[in-house]
């Protein structure tokens, strides 16, 4: 449909619009879904079970993305930058579902990381309701250039979501 506020067409999966109070929502369909300038503010939902990966624009200045799993996944869902060069700053807070425990886990402190990979296990994803949010926090190709915050639901030994690759 038509989206009046980006002047583009967007995935018939995208509703509500910011003049009616919403934000856009963005509903995966698996594969890789490459985010746009255009599309910060939304949030993006992982709600299929197979593989899906959403790629994060150029990082501009204040740039947002908020992205929540509705379903648990059968394969890795992703959060990648756009280049090797554009890593993620910040940390995650993770609760388990198997065991009465929670942890933290940090990206890397040089900010090179570039994806976050929830595999329904270990490193999240493992209950609906997982939920990351990032915020461009230089407008250059750069370490650092992401601010992760989030609250992940895991399984088993929780490990980091964070890699330089796909995990």
């Amino acid at each position: 449909m038509a989206n009046p506020m980006y002047g583009q067409n967007k995935a018939d999966t995208e509703i509500g619009l910011v003049q009616d109070g919403k934000v856009p929502v963005i509903l995966h369909q698996g594969g890789t879904v490459t985010l746009t300038a255009d599309d910060s503010g939304s949030v993006c939902v992982f709600n299929v079970a197979g593989a899906s990966n959403f790629t994060l624009p150029a990082p501009k200045l204040g740039m947002k993305f908020t992205f929540i799993q509705t379903i648990i996944n059968t394969a890795d869902h992703v959060i990648q930058s756009s280049t090797d060069d554009e890593g993620f700053l910040g940390g995650v807070l993770m609760m388990n579902t198997t065991a009465d425990q929670t942890d933290t886990f940090s990206t890397a402190t040089d900010g090179n990381n570039d994806f976050i990979t929830l595999n329904a296990t270990t490193t999240g994803g493992a209950a609906a309701g997982s939920r990351i949010e990032v915020v461009a926090i230089l407008n250059a190709t750069a370490a650092k250039a992401w601010a992760v915050t989030g609250t992940l639901i895991c399984s088993g030994a929780g490990a980091t979501p964070f890699g330089d690759s796909q995990l």
